[in-house]
């Protein structure tokens, strides 16, 4: 026990001087960017932001699921804001099915995979990073906005302070407030999700294949979660799903992508009553398969966001309220929800920091039941 908590001890000092030796780097290549940038500028011209002037635009978001959804308000600002122009988004390979159908959008592009031109006039990077700044300046943008802090601070003409620690706000309003620097219109903030007819075809194959009906209580459970400080004990996961079973008649499915199989199964062998599983499902089919269900119960996770940009009831499971994971900026956004989670003293601290996880480990069943039963009827009235 006591060489258990001696390495943990070291983990999380090591987790502190890494973090403070990155934060160091990003400074130095910085100053070094930034006076490079600077004898560029006295030797150039520098135009002012005009409207008048942008044709091409880029929006930047590389990240996840939850990211790429919460940023579709800010998308759509940009739309409204600049009619007649042409506006393209770069995203990740794994996010892209989102946004497949996106009416705002007039081009699509997959990082890694498709050839950014260098014809844009007006570039955003909407989260911060060394590698979104850096995208920015490639794309030939005159006009560049986004965020220092994280490096790569020098390769924009518009910046904003990556104040997210000091400031917890949510995230989409975060992105609403990039766009904004670029005259973006606000029309309103809710979530875009693209629904497909491949993600409609599977979900009515699936509910047919177990018997699913529209007048069943349909409860989607999602345990996994990308970090495991954020993950909600698989205990219980299972009591919820199998009470849930048992005492409300409910048609509970498991989601889990295939990296989650392991511990969808450790779930399932905690449980009597057995629930519907779908583990592995491409996001098409996620999307359509959470668009069918009457409650979704889960960490903060992307299958959350899916739910919530579907307007699906939402239980959010949510333990540290440090301003890199907190609800306050990372919970479900624009749907009916309750927010579960433990007043406890500790819980600012960085979770990778954390010694005992009692944020998370201290909620109950009886907890997310109790949510669950604020929401379970409220899509069908």
């Amino acid at each position: 026990m006591f060489k258990k908590k001696i390495k943990n001890l070291k983990i999380r000092h090591i987790n502190i001087f890494l973090r403070v030796l990155r934060k160091l780097a990003y400074f130095i290549l910085d100053c070094f960017g930034y006076l490079v940038f600077l004898l560029f500028l006295l030797t150039s011209k520098r135009k002012k932001f005009s409207k008048g002037d942008i044709k091409k635009i880029l929006i930047i978001r590389l990240d996840r699921i939850g990211d790429v959804l919460l940023s579709t308000p800010a998308i759509r600002a940009i739309r409204f804001a600049f009619l007649g122009c042409q506006l393209h988004v770069l995203v990740s390979d794994y996010t892209k099915d989102l946004l497949i159908n996106n009416p705002h959008i007039d081009r699509l592009l997959v990082y890694k995979k498709d050839k950014l031109s260098r014809d844009y006039s007006l570039a955003i990077a909407l989260h911060p990073g060394l590698r979104q700044n850096y995208l920015t300046f490639i794309s030939g943008a005159r006009f560049r906005i986004g965020y220092t802090g994280w490096g790569g601070g020098f390769f924009l003409t518009h910046r904003l302070k990556d104040d997210r620690i000091k400031r917890i706000r949510h995230e989409v309003e975060s992105a609403l407030e990039a766009v904004g620097m670029a005259g973006g219109v606000i029309q309103d903030k809710h979530l875009d999700i693209s629904v497909t007819q491949e993600g409609e075809r599977f979900a009515v194959n699936f509910f047919s294949e177990y018997g699913l009906q529209d007048k069943d209580l349909i409860v989607a459970i999602h345990p996994g979660a990308r970090q495991v400080y954020i993950r909600w004990k698989k205990e219980g996961f299972a009591q919820v799903a199998e009470r849930l079973i048992r005492e409300d008649n409910a048609k509970v499915i498991l989601i889990g992508s295939k990296e989650e199989e392991a511990l969808i199964k450790e779930v399932v062998s905690l449980m009597k009553e057995k629930p519907i599983l779908a583990v592995g499902l491409k996001l098409t089919e996620v999307v359509s398969l959470i668009k069918r269900c009457n409650l979704f119960i889960g960490n903060s996770s992307g299958p959350m966001h899916i739910a919530a940009a579907l307007g699906v009831p939402v239980v959010a499971i949510f333990g540290s309220i440090h301003p890199l994971d907190s609800y306050k900026e990372w919970g479900p956004w624009g749907t009916s929800q309750v927010i579960v989670s433990k007043d406890l003293n500790c819980r600012h601290c960085h979770p990778s920091d954390c010694k005992t996880f009692d944020c998370m480990r201290l909620i109950s069943s009886e907890d997310v039941l109790e949510a669950a039963q604020k929401l379970i009827y409220v899509k069908n009235g």
